[in-house]
């Protein structure tokens, strides 16, 4: 696990509960959604802007945390979950990308993307 000291970031993951639509489908509910507190590392990688038709600001951004929350439960990432950190809203983009050490998973690279406008 990487050293707590080395997580200056305090962030908010949130999972979407489930809810079965008037089809019988199996759909994401976010009012049902569950949070976890996460000390973590956040950079962006890249930013711009998309102009067509919107003056929208794009960033992707990486975040590497522990395989647990701030209260040591075991933490799970989808692709579905959202990262809530210093007012921006980010989605999770892919699975997270665990990292190993010869004999245990040390910590978790989770690529994030935030769209404003």
């Amino acid at each position: 696990m990487i050293d707590e000291s080395l997580l200056p970031h305090t962030v908010d993951v949130e999972h979407p509960g489930s809810r079965t639509d008037r089809y019988g489908n199996k759909v994401d509910d976010w009012s049902a959604s569950t949070h976890a507190e996460v000390a973590a590392w956040l950079q962006q990688n890249t930013g711009g802007e998309d102009t067509d038709q919107r003056a929208a600001q794009i960033g992707e951004w990486l975040m590497l945390c522990n395989p647990c929350d701030t209260s040591g439960r075991a933490l799970t990432v989808h692709g579905a979950d959202r990262v809530h950190w210093q007012g921006l809203d980010f989605e999770v983009i892919g699975p997270p990308g665990p990292a190993y050490t010869p004999t245990d998973l040390h910590h978790y690279e989770i690529r994030l993307k935030s769209v404003e406008g």
